[in-house]
């Protein structure tokens, strides 16, 4: 088995840098699919063009969701909270709509704590964090 920590990165040929300020989600049983864009209003109206799309496997989008995580509580506590337009922050979960799609109630109450984590108002990136001990797999 090649050893991890000695990787040689190359870019291909046609590699390509893109800035996106939008980002659609579309997810199957197998993979999750993100389609980046970027506004356009130079029509007047406001437009996104959509201009590519990264497939992840889901073990591949647990694993950067880890370290998209681990980079943005860095980012936040060197630099402060990201602020966000009010227009972009995503609503908050309704308990009750989950709950009549049979969203188990640990998982709605994380969903709230995950939204609050991001988007809560008393949050603080540099506030030590409180976590319980998972129970045991065993």
């Amino acid at each position: 088995m090649p050893d991890a920590d000695n990787n040689d990165f190359y870019r291909a040929k046609d590699f390509v840098s893109r800035y996106a300020n939008n980002m659609q989600v579309e997810t199957s049983a197998w993979d999750l699919k993100l389609i980046f864009g970027q506004l356009d209003q130079s029509t007047g109206s406001l437009q996104v063009e959509q201009h590519t799309t990264i497939t992840l496997p889901w073990a591949h989008a647990k694993v950067a969701t880890y370290f998209l995580a681990i980079n943005l509580a860095y980012q936040q506590h060197v630099n402060g909270n990201i602020l966000l337009p009010p227009a972009v922050v995503p609503p908050r979960p309704d308990p009750s709509a989950l709950g009549q799609r049979n969203v188990p109630e640990d998982l709605i109450q994380y969903l709230l704590w995950l939204h609050d984590q991001f988007f809560g108002e008393g949050y603080h990136p540099t506030a030590t964090a409180s976590v319980e001990t998972p129970p045991s797999t065993e």
